[in-house]
Parts: structure tokens; sequence; C-alpha cells
């Protein structure tokens, strides 16, 4: 598998795609903690997919959603946001 960084690179293209449809996705959704834009739900669910994606091609399970909603919160209210979400994912993916 790749450097982790390479990985997390990735990552965060595949998130910066999915912010790009945010003004398309302004409805309110059910979320783990409530009620959500439904972008960010959508954003988790991209992530979600691409770290299962990268999973799959080295033969390792898919994790979880509730995972990727874990290091999402570990990112969260960070100035570099983005980057760490991306970054925890790339450590989801080679866990």
């Amino acid at each position: 598998m790749p450097d982790l960084r390479v990985i997390a690179d990735r990552l965060q293209r595949v998130l910066s795609r999915a912010q790009e449809d945010r003004s398309e996705r302004e409805d309110l959704v059910d979320g783990p903690d409530g009620v959500e834009c439904g972008w960010a739900a959508h954003e988790r669910s991209e992530m979600w997919k691409a770290v299962n994606a990268l999973r799959a091609d080295q033969g390792r399970p898919a994790v979880s959603l509730d995972d990727v909603v874990q290091v999402e919160r570990q990112a969260s209210g960070h100035s570099d946001y983005s980057r760490k979400f991306a970054f925890y994912c790339a450590e989801l993916a080679q866990r």
C-alpha cells in the first residue's frame, strides 16, 4: 500500500470533489449527532466509500460508517478540518 501521505492526498481530493457539491445538498437530513446539512452526510459517505475501496484493493474488510464518523469527529473544529479528516481516513484505510 502507498505511503500514508499519498493515501491522505488521494482522500483529500475525494473530499474536495464532494465539497464542490455543497450548494446542491443544502437539505436537512438525520445524521449521527442529530439533524445536519445533506452535504455533510454526502461528504462522509464519499469518504467511507473511498476508504473501503482502498481497503478492498488490499483484500481488507470494509470499515463501518461509524468508524468514519469517529475520525470525522476527531477532525471537527480544526482549522485544517479537511486535511485532518483525509489523514484520519487514510489511517483507517491502512488499519
